[in-house]
């Protein structure tokens, strides 16, 4: 169906009234699909269906009970219920089990359909508003990228660069750095930018929900489907999918998006059509997926598929000249609602913000931004609006005396052979206490021979 043709299933065991409610539907636009009782008028649901017309008083599965599965089976789908004048009990009843609106017997045409068409509007505004969601990926609106070092410069020369290619794009880096506002930015400059932006948390979910977020799933394919869902990739059709933390995509699932990389074709769970995968995706991780490679929990092949174009991003310890001006851009947004003027920073609260070295980067700035403009006076915020991780964080204050004179390299072997220990040999706890990238960890263990 297209335009304003809306579909109306209806269900009523007196076939007059069904002749008579189908004639009316039908001159007022709609298309209707009819059938004598709620068990009939659920199978002709479909996910072109706008409104359900039930009869309260039906053999079989009665109206009430149709309304319990629809709830169930199609939630948000609006129902509108026919009752006599003198049930008024029952379609207050029906009202709590999820009924639209009523109209009582003999109805009106007039107002049979000024309520019919109501519920459609309802209906679609509450599927616009749905992917207006998932083109929105959950997130907020395209941020503008500070970038006044040369390392972080460099990053947006390049994602511009590769903006308008239609090639797949890794970003790397630790968590936190901003790796999904870049992955907007390429969006927002590309030739898809008018077209939607979709998120895939790969950590989010498990392993069988996220088959059926990614690829969507048909009616029947597993417990629970009782409809048609359309995927993720579906969903960003002739934009971008933005596929986060890649690295935690499971193993048996990595051939089918290979399959998307290679073909630019997929199917649904439980489906034999052929869909076109018309998307281009970008994916970001935290891992070091070579690593993961040689421990057999990421494909080589579609690690090289993934990195076409791959792009790391620097975390903000290494580029804190863009301090100021990046929270500027943040306290712009985050400025309680009411106030004049954007919350400020003082120089005793920057230079206690620029003596800390971030490990949770960017993500965690605007955490901590947001918590002290909050509690901040008159607009400012000052070094004791900090949390105290920040206040004392000079590096004076976290290493021990009696190291001077010994060689930095010296220092960085003992530092990797004590905090593995402590780590029970885990390299990736052992990265996120040193706070460096995983990646990093296995560089350093090389070069002082330590594996």
């Amino acid at each position: 169906m297209s335009g304003e043709t809306s579909n109306l299933v209806l269900a009523d065991d007196d076939q007059t009234v069904r002749n008579l409610l189908t004639m009316h539907a039908e001159r007022g636009g709609f298309t209707v699909r009819s059938g004598e009782n709620g068990a009939e008028a659920l199978e002709l649901v479909t996910e072109n269906t706008d409104v359900v017309l039930l009869d309260l008083q039906m053999p079989v599965l009665d109206g009430f009970g149709a309304l319990e599965r629809l709830g169930r089976e199609h939630p948000g789908l609006p129902a509108v219920v026919l009752t006599s004048v003198d049930e008024a009990a029952e379609a207050v009843k029906a009202m709590k089990l999820g009924a639209l609106d009523y109209l009582t017997k003999p109805f009106d045409p007039d107002e049979l359909l000024a309520v019919l068409r109501n519920a459609k509007r309802l209906r679609r505004a509450e599927l616009e508003n749905e992917q207006l969601r998932e083109a929105l990926g959950g997130r907020g609106p395209v941020v503008q990228i500070v970038a006044e070092s040369e390392a972080m410069k460099e990053v947006v020369r390049q994602a511009e660069k590769v903006a308008s290619l239609d090639s797949t794009i890794l970003l790397t880096g630790e968590s936190g750095v901003g790796k999904g506002m870049l992955s907007r930015h390429v969006h927002a400059n590309s030739e898809r930018g008018e077209e939607p932006f979709v998120t895939v948390s790969c950590p989010a979910l498990p392993r069988e929900l996220l088959e059926s977020e990614l690829f969507g799933h048909e009616k029947g394919a597993f417990t629970g489907a009782v409809r048609r869902r359309r995927g993720k990739i579906e969903m960003a059709k002739g934009g971008t999918l933005f596929l986060d933390e890649i690295g935690d995509l499971p193993i048996d699932l990595q051939p089918k998006l290979l399959n998307v990389l290679q073909e630019r074709q997929f199917q649904r769970l439980g489906g034999e059509e052929t869909l076109e995968a018309d998307v281009r995706i970008i994916a970001a991780t935290n891992l070091d997926l070579e690593q993961r490679m040689k421990e057999g929990q990421f494909r080589e092949d579609l690690f090289y598929r993934l990195s076409v174009i791959p792009i790391e991003v620097p975390p903000l310890r290494e580029r804190l000249e863009e301090l100021r001006h990046l929270s500027e851009s943040m306290l712009r947004r985050i400025t309680p609602q009411g106030r004049n003027r954007s919350t400020k920073l003082s120089k005793e609260a920057l230079s206690a913000m620029q003596s800390y070295d971030w490990p949770g980067n960017v993500r965690q700035l605007e955490n901590v931004l947001e918590r002290a403009a909050a509690f901040c006076e008159d607009g400012v915020i000052l070094a004791d609006d900090l949390p105290s991780s920040v206040r004392g964080s000079e590096p004076s204050g976290r290493v021990p005396d009696g190291i001077g004179g010994i060689a930095l390299s010296d220092l960085e072997r003992e530092a990797l052979v004590q905090t593995l220990k402590l780590c029970n040999g885990n390299k990736a706890e052992t990265a996120r206490r040193l706070e460096v990238t995983e990646k990093s960890i296995y560089n350093k263990l090389k070069r002082h021979g330590l594996m």
